[in-house]
């Protein structure tokens, strides 16, 4: 067989095109070959051979999975998403082609296709990959199949060879590879319609399509089923597409559906050909590590991955649809349940081989939170099997005000202008491409949407001028005292400060430095102070001796004295207090103590500077006599529960022993403290001793009731 190497795109893949008729080889150019294709005079015995191109082998190291798509799906705002974006760790596939393959691709794990184990594959650019060899067959064909051992998340004839026909790109990691048809057209280069769909395979234990499957297909929106070559008109009619997988033995398969027309109808796997738009942003996840003697119900819905979000008072509306991958067999039971949603509803609708769940309902605000639905299908095969799914459900408490700007409407002069939008939102979104609850804007009009959740709402509108900026003035006094601080503020009130030390309060309390301060105003204008300095004088050091102990008894006089001092300068005032409350001026302070009791006399002395300290001294003026209760009364409420004696407080080492009726000791003390509640003791009449340390005692008898 004759073989003509062709040149594509600059040498960065090879293709090899080969016609055998009666052993005559016959060379076809690219052209050639989609002029034959394009008027249907293409043998079958035509076929595509190719070299290996340079791939990248080596997976992504470090990286669980590339980064989510964004896709609304389903009631309110929700976003659930099986879509992998691809970015710049992303390898393209093959260059712009029609029907070509890449090169074989090495994978770092296993790949189990119903018991045949592959470390390598081919990736297709008509919507596939294979293993063992690569296909560059256009028409689909259903499964099973003897002839083609793929994976198929839409097998059609693509064709990505216009500017604007879409990309085939690829990612391997660890345990998973990733292959995306981006915005891809159809034969012959017809972009007017374009499909975006998504291929991941991997070793069954990559938690990102779940541990236990090794295969999820991935749709954003469809809209084309059939290239021209294989009978199609505009995308449709012809030989249908083919969603599946096959051993290639006709014997262990899976199909999900061919599509030939556009429109959302589906009447199962092995029936008629269905509509492309069923598809539209739909997720199978299963596993080909299995007999396919009688796989459990497949389950597909465009809310497989991530948890659903939707809003408050917004209608939930979904679907999650079970498939019988068997065409022998039927969904013979269907349920959904959501313990913890009050008001949730579903209805069924059974196609024999598919059973649909369609939730609808409108959350409340008792239904705020997360919450689990599960999803059950059982099959009637011979070994009948259930499928059971669980989506988790987040209900965002959606606010009954839309967000409101406020802020100044004139922008400052060379600056602009502050305006912010009602807090308590996740995330701002502001027409000027701008995020977050506050922005600086120049003159112009601007408004916001606020989510909470994924819930938005948009706010109302407003328009900046410009204005000048503010002139502030620092005011306070400029000397700190020996240390301590003073307090600085500005002559006007503004909206927001930021002082040199970092405080962005309106007054600030400063030691020894300089200050300035810059200041925004209502209208979010900015303007600086001039620089003030701060200086310092000396503290005094305040305090005062006593001509008596710090405990006398009632009816001692006792005089206190001035002994106060300041370095540089002089003490100028006086003024003393006794608990708080002031008991007079000058160098002394004469008190005759009479009531018992403890008490803080306090003396604050002023220097010239104005400087200011204090000193203070605890006086105990201890009883003479202790009081002697007749009744406690231990109840717990907090109302005469101790046996209190009035005044022992002040008498340390005061010993305490209750005597019952018999004389025997119930309670005994060396140090008592007015803290015997006399647990687990009958009401009724006790004796009591109690020593003071003194020498002196009291004794007698007290009621105890509760």
């Amino acid at each position: 067989m004759t073989k003509t190497l062709l040149r594509i795109l600059g040498g960065m893949a090879l293709a090899i095109l080969a016609l055998n008729l009666n052993a005559q080889g016959v060379s076809l150019s690219i052209e050639e070959y989609s002029t034959m294709k394009a008027s249907g005079t293409l043998p079958p015995e035509f076929h595509v051979e190719y070299t290996t191109l340079p791939v990248a082998t080596q997976p992504v190291e470090g990286r669980d999975k590339p980064s989510r798509g964004g896709q609304p799906k389903g009631g309110g705002n929700g976003l659930c998403n099986c879509w992998i974006e691809p970015d710049a760790n992303y390898t393209l596939a093959m260059a712009p082609n029609d029907d070509l393959s890449s090169g074989i691709i090495n994978l770092p794990f296993t790949f189990n296709l119903y018991g045949d184990l592959y470390n390598s594959c081919y990736i297709n650019n008509n919507g596939n990959i294979s293993f063992g060899t690569p296909y560059g067959t256009f028409s689909s064909s259903g499964f099973p199949s003897a002839n083609f051992v793929m994976v198929a998340p839409f097998w059609a004839d693509v064709d990505t060879r216009p500017a604007d026909g879409g990309t085939v790109k690829y990612l391997i990691t660890n345990s998973a590879l990733y292959v995306n048809w981006t915005d891809v057209g159809y034969f012959s280069m017809m972009t007017d319609k374009l499909n975006t769909f998504q291929l991941i395979i991997t070793d069954g234990t990559d938690p990102v399509i779940g541990v236990g499957n090794n295969v999820s297909f991935c749709y954003k929106n469809m809209d084309w089923t059939t290239g021209s070559a294989s009978g199609g008109v505009n995308g449709f009619g012809g030989t249908p597409s083919t969603v599946g997988a096959n051993r290639g033995n006709g014997v262990d398969f899976i199909q999900f559906t061919r599509n030939d027309h556009a429109g959302a109808d589906y009447d199962g796997p092995f029936g008629n050909a269905d509509g492309i738009d069923w598809l539209d942003f739909q997720n199978f996840r299963f596993t080909t590590a299995v007999s396919t003697q009688n796989i459990p119900p497949i389950t597909s819905s465009n809310f497989l991955c991530d948890t659903v979000e939707v809003c408050m008072g917004e209608l939930v509306d979904f679907d999650v649809t079970f498939l019988t991958p068997e065409g022998d067999q039927a969904i013979i039971d269907a349920t959904a349940s959501a313990p913890t949603i009050d008001n949730f509803n579903y209805t069924i609708t059974n196609n024999v081989t598919s059973a649909g769940i369609n939730v609808q309902f409108i959350p409340q605000i008792g239904d705020t939170g997360f919450h689990a639905v599960t999803f059950t299908a059982q099959d009637n095969g011979a070994d009948s099997l259930t499928s059971t799914v669980t989506i988790i459900l987040a209900v965002y408490y959606t606010p009954d005000i839309p967000p409101a700007i406020e802020g100044s409407a004139e922008a400052c002069e060379g600056v602009g202008s502050v305006i912010t939008a009602t807090p308590g939102y996740d995330a701002y979104y502001w027409s000027n491409g701008f995020n977050g609850p506050t922005i600086l804007v120049g003159p112009g009009t601007y408004y916001c949407l606020a989510t909470s959740g994924n819930c938005r709402l948009a706010s109302n509108f407003i328009t900046v001028t410009e204005v000048p900026n503010p002139e502030p003035d620092i005011t306070g006094p400029l000397f700190s005292c020996g240390g301590l601080p003073v307090t600085l503020g500005v002559d006007d009130p503004y909206v927001s400060y930021q002082w040199s030390n970092g405080s962005t309060d309106p007054n600030i309390t400063v030691g020894t430095g300089q200050y300035v301060v810059t200041v925004t105003d209502t209208n979010g204008c900015v303007g600086s102070a001039t620089p003030v300095n701060v200086l310092t004088a000396n503290d005094p050091a305040a305090f005062f001796d006593s001509d008596n102990a710090s405990t006398v008894f009632p009816g001692t006089t006792v005089t206190y004295t001035d002994q106060s001092s300041v370095q540089g300068s002089t003490i100028t005032s006086y003024a003393w207090a006794i608990d708080g409350a002031p008991a007079g001026n000058g160098t002394t302070l004469v008190v005759p103590w009479d009531t018992p009791g403890t008490y803080v006399v306090t003396l604050t002395v002023t220097s010239a500077d104005g400087c200011v300290n204090t000193y203070s001294f605890t006086q105990i003026v201890i009883p003479t006599e202790i009081e002697i209760p007749n009744v406690f009364s231990p109840n717990g409420d907090n109302q005469n529960d101790a046996l209190v004696f009035p005044g022992v407080e002040y008498y340390p080492n005061t010993s305490l022993r209750v005597f019952n009726r018999w004389g025997q000791a119930i309670y005994e003390s060396t140090n008592y403290k007015n803290n015997w509640r006399a647990p687990d003791v009958a009401e009724g009449t006790y004796f009591f001793v109690l020593k003071l340390a003194n020498g002196k005692d009291y004794s007698g008898h007290v009621t105890l009731l509760r």
